[in-house]
């Protein structure tokens, strides 16, 4: 059991190389997190119009790479893809979905209108998680902040999703549906939070500091702000 168990390991950690001791010259594949997931048969909540700050993260974040962790062994050590990376950071590329999201459940504005509510989201987590040497998981992590004139809300959401491959094509599939998820979370309790109240209130400025974190609110696998540059 311990000689296939070994094995098994070793195989798996020929294919998070990229395989680079056979290939040293192969080329990197790069992925993004694909087509918008297709609207539910049961339209969510619509959104009164909201402004979206950029998504921010950790700094090994502002890298392409696409970060895996070997649960089972090395729980401690985040380690990337050598042949297989994100188009852009990861960062930017939750940031493009955010807003895509908040377009399409309601008004996104230029992130310069203070008279409307804004958005925040941090991203904590962005990785693949192997369990085993053929399971893993996409895990996403990510603080949302809502505020216009003070704090009206803040939660921190975790998705995960099972990866169907245990190599990087399959830890992106994972990690785009994880996205999704946390998204949809956030826009869902971003529209129970009284943004239209807010927005009467008057014209606002970003808080200095960001609030401290409160709930974490784990999602099934189906299922102060700083200030920033405007952006579209």
């Amino acid at each position: 059991m311990r000689t296939a168990s070994a094995l098994a390991t070793l195989a798996l950690l020929l294919v998070l190389s990229g395989c680079s001791v056979l290939s040293p010259s192969k080329p990197s594949t790069t992925f993004d997190l694909g087509p918008l997931a297709a609207a539910p048969s049961q339209p969510p909540a619509r959104l009164p119009k909201l402004r979206v700050a950029q998504t921010d993260g950790p700094t090994w974040m502002d890298g392409r790479g696409i970060y895996y962790r070997l649960q089972y062994t090395q729980a401690q050590r985040l380690q990337s893809y050598s042949t297989q990376r994100w188009v852009d950071a990861p960062t930017r590329l939750f940031d493009d979905r955010l807003r895509d999201a908040v377009s399409s459940r309601g008004e996104l504005t230029w992130y310069g209108d203070t008279s409307v509510p804004a958005i925040k989201v941090d991203l904590l987590g962005f990785e693949q998680v192997f369990d085993s040497a053929t399971s893993s998981r996409g895990v996403v992590r990510a603080r949302a902040t809502v505020f216009h004139r003070g704090l009206i809300g803040q939660k921190t959401f975790v998705a995960e999703q099972p990866a169907p491959s245990a190599d990087g094509a399959g830890g992106v599939k994972a990690l785009s549906a994880g996205s999704d998820a946390v998204i949809a979370a956030i826009l869902d309790w971003a529209a129970t939070l009284p943004l239209e109240a807010a927005a009467a209130s008057g014209p606002a400025q970003l808080p200095r500091e960001n609030p401290p974190g409160r709930d974490t609110v784990p999602l099934s696998p189906d299922a102060t702000p700083k200030p920033n540059p405007p952006r579209q």
